[in-house]
């Protein structure tokens, strides 16, 4: 396994752990990052630069979680929200297109 495949399964680890303990995070991105920042010890805003975790990696993997594997899915308010974000998104690149 190359070191790129490694810090994914990690970051994969971390976020399953934190979206089975906390099921308020699997629908805010947000708090989702910040419980995993204190997974890792972080303790308060000064921590977040020195755990090198990005919120885009917890975001995305996330999405791979919930999306492909169908695991710790969000709330129904969280579920019509994203597709509505998503309609959006599709009819402003349509008509930029």
């Amino acid at each position: 396994m190359n070191k790129i495949e490694n810090e994914l399964n990690t970051v994969k680890d971390l976020v399953l752990h934190v979206l089975s303990c906390n099921p308020e995070t699997r629908s805010n991105d947000t708090l989702l990052y910040l419980e995993c920042c204190k997974v890792l010890g972080a303790t308060d805003m000064t921590d977040l630069e020195s755990l090198n975790l990005s919120i885009v990696s917890v975001h995305k993997m996330r999405q791979v979680i919930q999306n492909k594997d169908k695991q710790f899915m969000p709330d129904e308010e969280a579920i019509q929200v994203r597709k509505r974000r998503s309609r959006e998104v599709r009819q402003y690149m349509r008509k930029t297109s």
